[in-house]
């Protein structure tokens, strides 16, 4: 038996099919689809999750009838014979390093988001979300067993494609659970009605797909244990669904939690929060029992399995942060593993496909062996200890170059650390602390309040065979009618440098919609301030992704923090006259006597002494211009890998 985590990393058969362990890379949407078939890119991303030593991967959500495809074609079409030459291909990656891959299959039912498709969203009701504007369209007897069709044709194509099984996606709130759930199904005909009506949709499926699979192939069905929505299905309903279709005959189940726009926990919840929900299915069915949701080290997934609760254990964003993670928690190297941030900024925001804002190489078709040597060993000197100039030096470092970092501050981290004080958001120190590991692992010398000034550069390039420039940004400047007024950048705020008095304070975010702001607006909040957040946009917290945005909100919303949308902070050029808020359509301003101040404009960057990117100087991070940490990530990469 396997030292390191036993358990997880220990074999599991269900129905026909063996598992080298109970390690699980659940379905992760890529986008990266292509007229609804999967591409180069959907293959290359099985493999690497195969190469990183999970057992099973679950395919992301491939849909299963024309009613539910997507304008854009990025989800992959199940239902056409098309798919299958790029799906076998995705099955052949796995099987190469001796994973099994399971296809899943969805329909997403009224959970369109408005304009995505040209079909009308279709539901077992017309009953509308809070969130669209119009209700789905309610499908007829004839259109339900149309769609039932659909999910056979669709395992048809699968099985073809030689998958060692096939999954339902009933949970999320889509088609499945739609019709399951008395809050979404008020039909009085043969589906819906009583508890046997609302199960006789999903029953039908699971009875059409089981028909198209032969013996040995695992079918699976994934449910919500907790909807998390106001008269949402509970852990009790879903325990007497499972048993339900338990009957009909189930290899196994996934459990998970939320619909859409909670499903995907983001850094401000508990980890692992669906263990409990899978353990009582578990228990009910006698079923074996997958969980995930936010599960994010081997040592949690390891104890569930010890301790009876579940079998196996799924990750999604940390095998995407780190595909590896599996081999490296099997051997014992932990310090290795490149944690997720739970932050959902580039896995979540498809633009145009999946990204990972720590893993450069996760939807860029670029993947460096970062243990392979360069051809020939340089000389490198980073100049800034942030994202971008530590992951430079650990690509560089990596591939054999000597590496020097000269950081002028008295910790590596930039502005991720001021970021990472902010309430809720003290994971994205993970990546400096990986960062700072792999210095350590890869003996890259850092000098720590070492600032490097223009005087300095000669020396340095007579020392070096290239020079990264990576200094970073730092807050704007105070504008000259703030300067005369108690006024605070959001760095003040989030480093503790404003008055220990609390009173009134308007934060004004200046058309960015991302977190500063408002991690400045709850910070002080926290500490007792009076807080209205401003923003000249038409929605607070735009630019947030939603599964992080609505929890935020709801946070400011119970400490009581005002909120004003559309509106510009005007402040007179005599200190004795109150800053207003200007609506930016209309008229009438709203004056704040006595407030305090947080202008968050966008933060500047620092010096690169001059200096162009070229042969032997590439400038890279903030310092060009400044952006998002996934920015900072992928430049330091490419760098890396280009020397």
């Amino acid at each position: 038996m396997n030292d390191h985590f036993p358990h997880l990393f220990s074999p599991i058969r269900i129905g026909g099919l063996t598992l080298k362990n109970r390690l699980v890379a659940l379905p992760a949407g890529t986008s990266m689809a292509v007229d609804g078939v999967p591409t180069h890119g959907d293959t290359e991303h099985v493999e690497r999750l195969a190469a990183g030593g999970v057992g099973l991967i679950i395919g992301g959500a491939t849909v299963v009838h024309p009613t539910t495809t997507l304008r854009s074609r990025k989800l992959i079409e199940a239902y056409r014979v098309d798919v299958i030459p790029s799906t076998a291909a995705k099955v052949s990656a796995a099987h190469r390093h001796d994973a099994r891959f399971i296809g899943q299959l969805c329909h997403l039912g009224r959970e369109f988001i408005g304009g995505e498709s040209d079909a009308p969203p279709s539901a077992p009701s017309a009953i509308k979300t809070a969130r669209d504007a119009y209700p789905p369209h309610e499908l007829s007897v004839a259109e339900i067993e149309d769609i039932v069709e659909g999910w056979r044709t669709s395992t048809r194509n699968l099985v073809r494609a030689g998958v060692d099984g096939v999954e339902l996606h009933a949970a999320h709130g889509y088609l499945p659970a739609q019709f399951m759930s008395p809050l979404t199904n008020r039909r009085t005909d043969d589906f819906g009605g009583t508890f046997d009506g609302r199960m006789r949709f999903t029953r039908m499926v699971i009875e059409a797909m089981r028909s198209e699979m032969p013996a040995g192939l695992a079918l699976g069905v994934r449910l919500s244990g907790e909807e998390e929505i106001p008269g949402g299905m509970s852990i009790d309903d879903c325990v007497r669904i499972a048993e339900n279709v338990a009957a009909v005959g189930v290899d196994y189940f996934s459990i998970t939690h939320g619909t859409r726009g909670k499903y995907v926990k983001d850094s401000t919840g508990a980890d692992a929060v669906a263990i409990p929900s899978a353990a009582r299915v578990r228990a009910a069915t006698g079923t074996p029992t997958l969980v995930g949701q936010r599960i994010r080290d081997a040592g949690v997934a390891d104890h569930a399995i010890k301790t009876g609760q579940v079998d196996m254990v799924g990750m999604a964003r940390a095998l995407i942060a780190d595909p590896e993670l599996p081999n490296k928690s099997r051997t014992g190297r932990l310090d290795e593993i490149r944690g997720c941030l739970g932050v959902n900024q580039d896995c979540r925001a498809f633009d145009p496909h999946l990204h990972c804002a720590v893993n450069a190489e996760i939807g860029r078709g670029r993947h460096v062996d970062v243990g392979r040597r360069a051809r020939a060993t340089k000389d490198v000197v980073v100049i800034g200890g942030g994202p971008a100039g530590l992951e430079a030096a650990r690509v560089a470092a990596g591939r054999g170059h000597r590496v020097t970092v000269f950081e002028k501050s008295s910790v590596l981290g930039g502005s991720v650390r001021v970021a990472a004080s902010a309430p809720h958001r003290s994971t994205l120190i993970d990546i400096v602390d990986y960062l700072e590991r792999e210095m350590r692992r890869l003996k890259v010398e850092v000098h720590l309040s070492a600032g490097i000034g223009e005087d300095d550069l000669d020396e340095i390039r007579s020392a070096s065979d290239h020079i990264v420039v990576a200094t970073g940004s730092r807050p704007a400047d105070v504008t000259p009618s703030l300067r005369t007024r108690t006024a605070y950048s959001v760095d003040d705020v989030l480093l503790g440098r404003v008055s220990s008095d609390a009173g009134r304070v308007v934060v004004f975010d200046d058309g960015d919609g991302f977190w500063p702001a408002y991690s400045a607006a709850e910070s002080l909040a926290q500490r007792g301030w009076e807080v209205t957040v401003a923003t000249t946009l038409t929605a607070l917290a735009s630019r947030i992704p939603t599964e992080s945005a609505g929890p935020l909100l709801d946070r400011l919303g119970d400490a009581g923090v005002d909120v004003k949308v559309a509106h510009a902070l005007h402040v007179p050029d005599d200190p004795a006259d109150p800053v207003t808020l200007r609506p930016v359509f209309g008229a009438g301003d709203l004056p704040y006597e006595d407030a305090a101040i947080v202008w968050h404009q966008p933060r500047v960057a620092l010096s690169s002494f001059g200096l162009d990117s070229s042969s032997t100087v590439s400038v890279i991070g903030d310092c060009v211009t400044p952006r998002r940490i996934g920015h900072a990530i992928a430049e330091g990469y490419r760098t890396g890998a280009e020397l």
